[in-house]
């Protein structure tokens, strides 16, 4: 049986993500839709962590996150990278498989 917790994420099949740092946040363009996003840091590199390694699970992406941002975990909690990864996926920004 499987349960949410076993999910593992990847970009949609043809997503080419193209992101722009500014003052205020990062642009990212989604290729596929042809849609721009304003992104703050945690939700880009979340992204960014998923285009690389596709098919982990949201438990091993909040350890790479937490990595990437040189935060404590207790400051970026595993219930706010699961409605992170949630939020992308409502944008088709990536996209939550069972294997």
């Amino acid at each position: 049986m499987t349960s949410e917790a076993d999910i593992k994420w990847r970009i949609p099949s043809g997503q080419r993500l193209v992101f722009e740092d500014f003052d205020d946040g990062i642009v990212m363009f989604d290729a596929l839709f042809g849609s721009t996003h304003l992104l703050n840091a945690t939700a880009a590199e979340a992204l960014a962590i998923v285009e690389s390694e596709p098919g982990l699970d949201t438990r091993r992406i909040h350890a790479r996150l937490i990595e990437r941002l040189g935060i404590e975990a207790d400051s970026l909690p595993i219930a706010a990278v699961d409605e992170l990864l949630w939020r992308l996926e409502d944008l088709n920004l990536v996209g939550g498989f069972f294997e």
